[in-house]
Formats: structure tokens, sequence, C-alpha cells
């Protein structure tokens, strides 16, 4: 989404942008693990653009239909994304700098690059919504997870499986005490 920085005023405008559920789908495929499922529907990104000299003001709310598995027990479960989100970015000049920096400044890090008098949110939008996705979801508070024996489900019924002995070769080092150094 470009918008012309000069159209941005200080009392600002809002504005809605509605990201394809196909695209953020091949986003995470490429970003995330498995844990997280595809999107049930497109998200849709409510948000307020005011500017104050070379700042831009972001404050808004992102909504989405996600599937996500329980991080213990592996089930599916669907769930609703109704996250806020309120960022403040420096206008940085497109500049051709020929010296290698090493250190970037806050500005840089917090910092959206206008090209022929153009800024474009989209990328900053997207980085909200994967910041915004939940890193480990439970179907439940008190789910027992699966069996790490036979692999079944704990939730539904007990299996008989015995605990293995555990060789520990480093469980005497607990029993070390620290000398004087």
């Amino acid at each position: 989404m470009r918008l012309l920085f000069e159209k941005i005023t200080e009392t600002g405008r809002a504005y809605t942008l509605s990201l394809a559920a196909a695209d953020l789908n091949c986003m995470l495929s490429q970003a995330q693990e498995d844990s997280v499922g595809p999107f049930v529907s497109d998200a849709l990104v409510t948000y307020r653009l005011s500017r104050a000299d070379r700042r831009l003001m972001l404050e808004g709310e992102i909504a989405a239909d996600l599937i996500l598995q329980c991080g213990r027990c592996l089930t599916t479960l669907p769930e609703r994304l109704n996250e806020p989100f309120a960022i403040t970015l420096n206008i940085v000049d497109e500049e051709g700098s020929t010296e290698e920096e090493l250190e970037l400044d806050d500005e840089q890090i917090n910092g959206i690059t206008h090209v022929e008098g153009e800024v474009d949110l989209l990328p900053v939008l997207q980085e909200q919504l994967l910041m915004a996705l939940p890193v480990f979801s439970l179907c439940r508070e008190n789910c027992s997870g699966l069996c790490p024996y036979c692999g079944s489900d704990l939730n539904r019924s007990r299996c008989s499986c015995e605990p293995k002995y555990f060789n520990n070769r480093f469980g005497k080092l607990k029993d070390l005490k620290p000398g004087p150094s």
C-alpha cells in the first residue's frame, strides 16, 4: 500500500486494508514452522495514520481467523486473532551510502524509506501481522499432551506405558559442590 508522503496529515486518516489469505499462507510457509496453520479468511487491518514532522504514527488492529495446532496434543483448533498495534516510524531519505555501516541507529531500525515521495506501508503491516501470531497455543489449559512412548492422546485415554529407565550420565554432577576459587 503506497501513499504519498505529502498527503499524510497531522490529524490523520483512517484506512482499511484486506490482506489475502493465500498470500499470508504463502508468507507463513516461508517464515514459520508447521505449528501455525493456514489463514481461514483474509486478514482485515484497520488503522489510523498520521504524521508529525518526519515521523509516521500507525495505530490500529489486525483481525483474522486462524487454524492452530495445540502445542501438546497436536489437535487443530480455530482461533480468532484480534491484535492491536501502535508503532512510530521515522522517515528516512533514500541515500546511496558507499560506506559500510556496521551499526544501525534507532532512526534506521524504526525507519521507513520514502521513494519518490511515496511510502510503502504493506511490509510494515505484514510484519505486524506476523508478530501478532501466537507462538504456542493450547487446546485447553490442562492439556495432558501425547504419551512420549506410544503417542496416544492422553486427553482421551490413559495408556499402559511404563516409564523407561533413563541413563543420566551427568547425574553425578548435581551432587558436586563448588570449591573455593
